[in-house]
């Protein structure tokens, strides 16, 4: 039986350091997998509900990474496109607000002033 300390050595990013040297013909005769191939080994991580539950994880996380970085990239694009788009419509804009502004104050002014008690 080999001596397994209790807390195994790591090294600066945190990973643990490998101490006992693994022969390539113990890895063969492994009882857990006795001769499965890769494609027997992925059939049966595929098959399996632990797996299937991490994939799901992962597959989550990727997805809301994913719209979270298309959510950034559209709201650049969208603010650049608005801003283009009033800079070369300024003064248009400028001249239609002007108008509107004209039209309503009038009304706007009638309404404060019989909110405030004024009119008389």
């Amino acid at each position: 039986m080999i001596n397994r300390p209790t807390e195994l050595a790591l090294d600066a990013d945190g990973l643990p350091i490998l101490t006992d040297r693994v022969w390539e013909d113990e890895l063969a005769t492994d009882p857990q997998l006795p001769g499965l191939t890769t494609a027997e080994i992925a059939d049966e991580l595929l098959a399996s509900e632990i797996f299937q539950q991490q994939l799901d994880t992962v597959a989550t996380e990727l997805t809301q990474s994913l719209r979270l970085q298309v959510e950034q990239v559209l709201g650049v694009a969208m603010e650049n496109a608005i801003s283009q788009a009033l800079e070369n419509n300024s003064a248009h804009s400028l001249e239609l607000i002007r108008q509107q502004l004209e039209q309503a104050l009038p009304e706007m002014l009638a309404k404060a002033i019989q909110d405030e008690g004024l009119s008389p």
